[in-house]
């Protein structure tokens, strides 16, 4: 990629995510007051476990013993995956003490308004930006995603479900979490590959962010606003709809044909990213998505993808027919 076409899709994708943090910021405060509302011991026992499970104990034991079975087993992509875990966890750990204590926000528990000063401090309980169990989990998540794809949707479910957690248990802000989960995800993902290209690497890896930075932000500002009835909201609703159609569509052409058009591919997720952000009827979360699919496809490589299966198709259009039921039962869900 020519370094012009780096730096625009640095630029676009930097954009895209401060942008989403600032939209998502203004429903911070709204999401404590929620999240303080609820007495369900169910929610508090899921915080709980969620908070474990991205403790920093379990995550270095996670990656020794992926370690272990490797020497174990003399299999050194589990000795390097156990490896690269940790580093990618210390690195982790090291860039979130930084910016906690140079942004110096509140906890929630600490926060009884909207408004506050930000600034350096070393103050307990000013350092929820960004989160600690967020960056450490989703790090490791990305080393392990490099080592073992097949299951990466595990690795990256359990290290959202963590992020989740500490919104739920009342210990961060949903812009905590976010801020950290791309944080965690970058340093994870450059560390996994070659150090020797890890410019290339890292441009790659802040597009990939853009999917859960756009989608997370627009799940909560859904969950809290009420689109206005009239035509035009129904019409980005079936637009949304004609184009997450016509994007599967094309996939399951592409894998019926078997030879894996890259071209064709990501034309496809452009249309059925673009439907996802119309089915939101929020103008910002359609305009960002717009950038979004600008900067994947300046960063596109023409060379030919992997053959699609049908059955992963068939999973895939599963989950966006959910994704989509759900974000019609979402629109203001909290007053």
């Amino acid at each position: 990629m020519s370094r012009i076409k780096a730096l625009s899709v640095v630029a676009l994708s930097g954009g895209i995510i401060l942008f989403c943090l600032y939209q998502v910021s203004e429903l911070d405060f709204q999401t404590v007051l929620l999240v303080r509302s609820l007495h369900d011991p169910f929610v508090s026992r899921l915080a709980y476990l969620g908070n474990r499970l991205g403790d920093g104990l379990t995550l270095v034991l996670l990656c020794l013993g992926l370690w272990g079975i490797g020497y174990l087993r003399k299999t050194k992509a589990w000795q390097q995956a156990g490896i690269d875990g940790l580093v990618a966890h210390a690195l982790a750990g090291l860039a979130v003490q930084i910016l906690k204590h140079l942004v110096g926000r509140p906890r929630p528990r600490w926060t009884h308004q909207d408004a506050f000063e930000y600034g350096p401090s070393w103050q307990g309980g000013l350092d929820a930006f960004p989160s600690g169990h967020a960056a450490a989990s989703f790090s490791v998540a990305a080393v392990l995603a490099r080592y073992f794809p097949e299951w990466r949707g595990l690795w990256y479910g359990g290290a959202f479900f963590v992020g989740m957690a500490r919104v739920a248990g009342g210990s961060h802000f949903p812009t905590d979490v976010l801020g950290g989960a791309v944080l965690g995800f970058l340093i994870g993902y450059v560390w996994a590959r070659a150090l020797k290209d890890w410019r290339e690497n890292a441009v790659q890896a802040l597009q990939k962010t853009l999917p859960l930075m756009i989608g997370g932000c627009a799940m909560f500002w859904v969950t809290f606003s009420q689109p206005a009835s009239g035509g035009l909201t129904d019409a980005l609703f079936w637009t949304g709809l004609l184009l997450l159609i016509a994007g599967l569509g094309v996939r399951w052409i592409v894998a019926w044909q078997g030879d894996g058009n890259a071209r064709r591919t990501l034309g496809a997720n452009v249309m059925i990213a673009l439907g996802l952000a119309a089915g939101t009827q929020a103008s910002w979360v359609i305009v960002v998505a717009l950038l979004a699919c600008i900067a994947w496809w300046l960063n596109h490589q023409p060379e030919s993808g992997a053959p699609q299966c049908f059955l992963r198709e068939a999973c895939l259009t599963s989950a966006l027919v959910i994704v989509l039921v759900t974000l019609q039962g979402l629109h203001g869900l909290v007053p």
